[in-house]
Formats: C-alpha cells, sequence, structure tokens
C-alpha cells in the first residue's frame, strides 16, 4: 500500500505571511495532485495540517484530512513539526512498516505523475525515492536532498528523528544513506514545483 502524505500549515510561523497566497496555493496543489492519482485504489492520499482540530477549507478538497496541535511547538526548525505530523498520520492510520510513505509539501506542486508512477512500478525493489540536490546551489549533492517531495517505507520514517546537528535536508539525506543502503532510488528529475515560504520563489527540481 501506498499513503501519500500532504503536509500543510495554514498559518505559517517563518517566512512571507499571505495567508490568502498560502491558501490559494494549497488548493491549487492538491487540488492537481488528486487529479493526477484520479482515484487510484493502490494510493491512500492524506492531508495533515497542524494549527489545530477545527475545520478548514481543506475539509472542501475531497481527502482525508488529520488535524494536529504540532504548530504550537517552536524548535530550531520547521522540519520538526512536520515530522511530528506524519508520524501522528501513521499513527491515526496504523500505517505497516512496509508500506511506502509519499512525503509532499502541500504548497509543491507535483507537474506529472512520473514520481509517483515511479515508485509505484518499483516498490519491491527500493526502499527509499530520494532527489540528492541542494535547492540553494542547484547542484547534486551526496548529503543533501529534497525535502518536498520522497517517498520511504514507513518504518525508517517512524525511526527517524533530527539532531539538529546540520540542515534537515542534510541529516535525511545521511540517515537514508546509512539506512537504506543499496535499497535507494536516486531521482534526477521529480518534477515538482516548489515554491520557498522564505520568499515565494519558486523552482521546478
Amino acid at each position: 500500500m501506498i499513503y501519500l502524505i500532504i503536509t500543510t500549515s495554514i498559518n505559517n510561523k517563518v517566512g512571507v505571511n499571505d495567508f490568502n497566497h498560502r491558501k490559494n496555493r494549497y488548493i491549487e496543489c492538491i487540488q492537481s495532485l488528486l487529479a493526477l492519482i484520479n482515484n487510484d485504489i493502490s494510493i491512500k492520499p492524506i492531508i495533515v495540517e497542524n494549527n489545530g482540530y477545527e475545520a478548514t477549507y481543506l475539509d472542501e478538497l475531497n481527502c482525508d484530512v488529520v488535524y494536529t496541535n504540532n504548530n504550537i511547538y517552536n524548535f530550531r526548525h520547521k522540519g520538526v513539526n512536520e515530522l511530528m505530523d506524519i508520524k501522528k498520520v501513521i499513527q491515526q492510520y496504523n500505517i505497516n512498516d512496509d508500506d511506502m510513505i509519499i512525503k509532499l509539501t502541500g504548497r509543491y506542486n507535483i507537474l506529472n505523475s512520473n514520481f509517483i508512477d515511479t515508485v509505484k512500478t518499483n516498490i519491491d525493489t527500493y526502499d527509499a525515492f530520494l532527489k540528492f540536490f541542494n535547492v540553494c546551489t542547484l547542484q547534486y549533492m551526496h548529503d543533501d536532498c529534497v525535502l518536498g517531495l520522497f517517498a520511504i517505507k514507513c518504518k525508517y520514517l517512524k525511526n527517524f528523528h533530527y539532531n539538529f546537528k546540520k540542515s534537515p535536508e542534510c541529516e535525511f539525506a545521511e540517515y537514508v544513506r546509512i539506512n537504506c543502503n543499496g535499497k535507494i532510488m536516486e531521482i534526477d528529475v521529480l518534477n515538482l514545483q516548489c515554491c520557498f515560504a522564505d520568499d515565494l520563489r519558486f523552482l521546478i527540481v
């Protein structure tokens, strides 16, 4: 089984604070994603939002929504809050260790189904699907990765935690290199349109 976890945080604490832009971006990207998977019974999409348990516009998107209050916690980076949200979904849906999880940042737009199709085709061969890349230098890096879109078996996410010794991208890349050694498919092109929270710039990776 493939679980597609879409992470959202309607009220962001870092970066540009533009509620309407954020809302419109979430709706656009999530609707586009749901159209891509087109009710594929092998994929279970789940949105997770971390600003409390009240209903939001995400409920109108014809997709399961899990609410947490994890955004009240302050850490060195928001990757910890996001990881807590993912682990909440894993717990609530009782996701099995060997099920595959595709994680997508909700404000990022998947431009086509290539990545999802690659995961489906190779799910029995690889434990992780990751683009090793630095989104600032725009170069391949062995120990850096794109956290906006990746796939990995559930057991690895359950055991992962941040140590705050490097960037979240570098810590996750290093963890995957060590723990999924030999079962990693390195993705060259994700066909993912990123929209970075710090300045709302776009980048296709």
